[in-house]
């Protein structure tokens, strides 16, 4: 029994001083500060970092890394608040580019990102506005989501149809939705199985039409239009009439917060809802249930203009740090393989670099979860070929497009369709007035922009073609792209 307990003594006087050692290895090294959202996923990447500085030949004296890593729970708000009181945490997660860019608080890395392969065109080029501001790169993805309609190919089965075509019109949406819902209630005392969970799907709807919230300029927003008000009015069409989403009581009552996608993955996986709007991060919830879902995964319904949502979560360099040249080697890491590998296996959206998704079938088709059919694939093409980033205008610092706030005015009876965009329209270009006249260089620029719309007007009324160059507009320079509308 003595024996035992001197070995426990040594064995616990060991472990203290390994780590004592440790902390002090730690102390005696940089450390970098990454304000992010907290969970295992972020504690298994900053492990990988250590590993990748090492691997790499970032080494200290003492062989190990040259730096170390600091996890800092924070969101976007309280990270804007530290940056510009001169407080900021040397790298900063979920950046909102338009927003961060301007107050000066991020590091312009444009020069690094081409001279390292970290720039939009090397990799999601529909993705550049997502990291940049005038036209200069601020940030690098840690991932990536292409939002599409996940498909429950067993609940379409159980009814005896065919999962949904990965392309579909509105009119196929609906009436396929329709055919579902009959056959998924049949002989039920009311409504328990939904075509699709509630998505928005006005944005889409009117983009597909070529319109889009804001001018070419971004100086102004124009709702009250026709792609806008029938996109509005098919929204209510198959939320309140054809039921194929559920109506905004029937959702009040299902509530089950516990998931990555909120209660969504969850009754999807149970089959009350045949399809729900996510990308391939649903699976790091469905991958934890007991019974596999095959899955398929489908656009939004559209019309000619293909597009789809894109969104990244990305980190840059507090313009502050006392360590640029080790936050630039974060951001190395980031692109290369072992952290996109990380990414790819634990299906935490698509991987910021996707040279390592490419004709991998580890990504493409991963053998363990056959189920998944070609969620991976579409999301990966429809990223590089048809994503579009939210509506924003460095005039317009809220970031809400009020399409939902004009669909709620009209199906609470409120408004019409056409008065409910109106009063959006109106609000945002309130807003925007506001913001150009905050300060004389924003005054200045909105001034030179406004000039510039009445000169695109010009040009359109005339027929002409306009000059690339004049469309600040990312979406509405594809579309005119595609329209000939271009020099």
């Amino acid at each position: 029994m003595r024996k035992l307990f001197l070995i426990v003594v040594i064995a616990l006087a060991l472990a203290s001083v390994c780590t004592v050692l440790s902390l002090r290895s730690k102390a005696d090294r940089p450390v970098l500060v990454w304000a992010t959202g907290i969970c295992p996923e972020r504690y298994e990447q900053a492990e990988l970092f250590r590993k990748w500085l090492v691997r790499n030949g970032h080494t200290a004296p003492d062989g190990g890394p040259v730096c170390d890593i600091e996890l800092q729970a924070s969101d976007q708000q309280s990270s804007l608040i530290q940056a510009v009181s001169g407080m900021g945490s040397d790298l900063i997660d979920r950046i909102a580019v338009e927003r961060f860019a301007p107050m000066g608080v991020l590091e312009d890395i444009t020069e690094f990102a081409c001279e390292n392969g970290l720039n939009p065109e090397r990799n999601y080029g529909p993705a550049a506005e997502l990291l940049t501001c005038e036209g200069r790169q601020y940030v690098y993805p840690c991932n990536l989501a292409c939002y599409g309609l996940l498909v429950n190919v067993d609940t379409f089965e159980k009814v005896g149809m065919a999962a949904p075509p990965e392309e579909w019109t509105p009119e196929e949406f609906e009436r396929i939705g329709l055919e579902f819902t009959r056959r998924a209630n049949a002989g039920k005392p009311r409504q328990e199985v939904f075509f699709c969970a509630w998505t928005p799907m006005m944005l889409q709807l009117a983009r597909s039409r070529g319109a889009d919230v804001f001018n070419e300029t971004l100086t102004a927003a124009k709702l009250n239009r026709t792609e806008f008000i029938d996109a509005v009015k098919l929204q209510h069409k198959w939320t309140e009439i054809d039921h194929l989403m559920p109506t905004a009581a029937e959702r009040a009552g299902d509530h089950s917060r516990q998931s990555v996608n909120n209660d969504a993955s969850l009754l999807f996986a149970s089959g009350r809802y045949a399809m729900f709007l996510t990308g391939r991060y649903a699976n790091m919830d469905l991958r934890r249930m007991k019974q596999p879902v095959r899955q398929s995964f489908s656009q939004l319904p559209q019309f000619g203009f293909k597009n789809m949502r894109l969104l990244a979560r990305s980190t840059g360099i507090y313009r502050g740090t006392k360590y640029p040249e080790y936050a630039k080697l974060f951001l190395l890491f980031l692109a290369d393989r072992e952290y996109n590998n990380q990414i790819i296996t634990g299906a935490d959206g698509l991987p910021p670099n996707p040279a390592f998704a490419e004709n991998n079938p580890e990504y493409l088709n991963p053998p363990e979860y056959p189920n998944e059919g070609n969620l991976h694939a579409n999301e990966l093409k429809w990223a590089k070929t048809i994503g579009f980033n939210d509506p924003v205008s460095p005039y317009y610092p809220l970031g809400d497009n009020k399409l939902n706030y004009a669909y709620e005015k009209f199906t609470n009876g409120l408004a019409t369709p056409e008065q409910a965009l109106t009063d959006a329209e109106r609000f945002i270009n309130h807003s925007i007035a506001e913001h150009a006249a905050s300060s004389g260089a924003i005054r200045k620029r909105y001034e030179a922009d406004c000039a510039l719309q009445r000169k695109i007007d010009e040009y359109k009324a005339a027929g002409k073609k306009l000059p690339t160059e004049w469309i600040r507009n990312s979406f509405l320079r594809a579309w005119y792209a595609q329209q000939g509308m271009l020099e």
